[in-house]
């Protein structure tokens, strides 16, 4: 820093038992200095990013597939946690409904108010939410949005409930309106904090401008996984699926996906017990650093479950994920970018995302890309994020996807070479920089930057086929692993 110039700021990305403090100078232009991890302990003083509180949200639903699938869209855009959904037509009685609501103890109650129609049916929603948490303390807040011809008929209904109405989710400014109130219920109290999500979401614009080409954004934490995609302009779509991570959401993922879609993605031999027990340890010792081979095999397979079903999660709420899977800039961040090994995070990136155009991977690098993302979101500097993000960010290759064979075309330094391409081939081409392909006879060309691992010709097509006997998976898997490097001294299967 010049002489003068003011004392650096912090900025702390919060993970679940510990923190990453990042030093920075916001001004003239942003810089950040240095960081160190931090146990529990906190200044006051430093900036925060973190997940905010976790807020059990009831929805109280009037069928209706568009409204349910736009309040959908908002709450994985707003990173709510949605413990229950009571639709006015799922048959429940009323004693039921409020039955269930007591045990729940909401802290946000949302009413999609649907169409005229169904207001007789969605008053009785409401009121069985008032039976069932009238007395509750603190009482639930309850948000309305919908149709404004029903949304009125509600209030009495509510009254005990301190009732906002926000403008219908299938509208834009609806849809805006939903993900922000939500937000400010994470946020809670805490109005210096910024959410992840904020950052991922200010980072992923700053990414997509530098590239000028559209960028995704794919984050997995301990217990929230997220896919974040911008267009240079700005226009962002983000899917922030919390409860799944390699973490204390570690046992969601195998909830979800079950033992065998985890362990499908290991290359060896795993009992189930034994896989259990691992499992719980990670939720139980959630920022504990991989050191075993098998420890790491699990997180690895974790990170792509947890990626895998985010993007199962954006697909049932009608989400664009093709255009997630078209971006040409891919940044990891969160625990996927802490692997030891930089070709790990690779495989998670090509597996997971499964991109189905020319696309350069990146990697964050301590964190540094977050807190960049969330200075900018909060607005504690002037200037220099988009140089800031340049600077930290670490290319790890260029991958090229085919869905058959291909003879390909690449220029890499001036100089030409032409490559055969076998379907279901999976390999690596050592070259780095700015580079420029054609595949002859397929849609694939372009140009893109190769880090260090080069450039990954992937021509096991789209989505990926596992086989289903562990005899005829894990060598498939290891060798996928060995492609790119993943394997290393330490984590060498024996």
């Amino acid at each position: 820093m010049t002489a003068g110039a003011s004392a650096p700021a912090t900025i702390d990305v919060a993970h679940e038992v510990r923190a990453r403090r990042w030093w920075y100078d916001p001004a003239p232009r942003l810089v950040l200095e240095r960081s160190e991890i931090l146990g529990g302990t906190r200044d006051p003083a430093s900036a925060r990013v973190d997940g905010g509180g976790r807020v059990r949200v009831a929805v109280l639903a009037a069928p209706g597939t568009a409204l349910e699938g736009a309040a959908r869209r908002g709450f994985l855009a707003s990173g709510a946690s949605v413990a229950l959904w009571l639709r006015s037509n799922d048959g429940s009685t009323f004693a039921e409904r409020a039955g269930v609501l007591r045990l729940l103890r909401p802290d946000l109650v949302v009413v999609l108010a649907g169409d005229p129609r169904h207001a007789d049916a969605v008053v009785g929603l409401c009121e069985a939410l008032r039976a069932g948490c009238a007395e509750q303390s603190p009482v639930p807040r309850a948000v309305v949005t919908g149709d404004s011809r029903t949304t009125h008929r509600l209030h009495g209904a509510l009254a005990a409930f301190g009732v906002e109405v926000l403008p219908d989710p299938r509208r834009p400014e609806g849809q805006a309106a939903l993900v922000g109130r939500v937000r400010e219920f994470r946020r809670g109290a805490n109005a210096g904090l910024v959410l992840r999500d904020e950052a991922l979401e200010t980072l992923a614009r700053a990414l997509a401008r530098v590239a000028g080409a559209p960028a995704l954004v794919v984050d997995v934490s301990g217990a929230s996984t997220s896919l974040v995609r911008s267009t240079p302009p700005g226009v962002v779509t983000a899917i922030h699926a919390t409860g799944i991570g390699v973490g204390r959401g570690a046992d969601s993922v195998v909830a979800r996906a079950g033992l065998d879609g985890v362990r499908r993605w290991i290359p060896r031999a795993t009992d189930a017990p034994g896989l259990l027990e691992r499992v719980f340890n990670r939720a139980r010792w959630p920022d504990a650093v991989a050191v075993d081979p098998l420890v790491l095999s699990l997180e690895i397979a974790l990170a792509h479950e947890a990626i895998a079903h985010a993007f199962a999660d954006a697909t049932s709420a009608g989400f664009p994920v093709a255009e997630l899977r078209s971006a040409p800039v891919v940044c990891l961040t969160g625990r996927a970018a802490e692997l030891p090994r930089p070709a790990q995070s690779l495989l998670v990136a090509i597996d997971a995302i499964q991109s189905t155009v020319l696309c350069s991977i990146l990697r964050d690098n301590e964190d540094a890309l977050v807190a960049i993302g969330a200075i900018a979101a909060a607005g504690l500097a002037e200037g220099g994020i988009d140089q800031a993000i340049g600077a930290h960010h670490r290319p790890l290759a260029l991958v090229a996807p085919f869905e058959r064979g291909a003879t390909l075309r690449i220029v890499s330094g001036g100089v030409r070479r032409d490559e055969n391409v076998e379907r279901g081939s999976f390999r690596t081409l050592a070259v780095e920089g700015t580079v420029e392909l054609v595949a002859k006879g397929t849609r694939l060309r372009g140009r893109g930057v190769a880090g260090p691992l080069g450039l990954v010709l992937d021509a096991r097509g789209r989505p990926l086929a596992l086989p289903v006997r562990d005899a005829e998976r894990i060598p498939v898997v290891a060798a996928w692993f060995a492609s790119v490097g993943a394997l290393g001294p330490a984590a060498e299967i024996k």
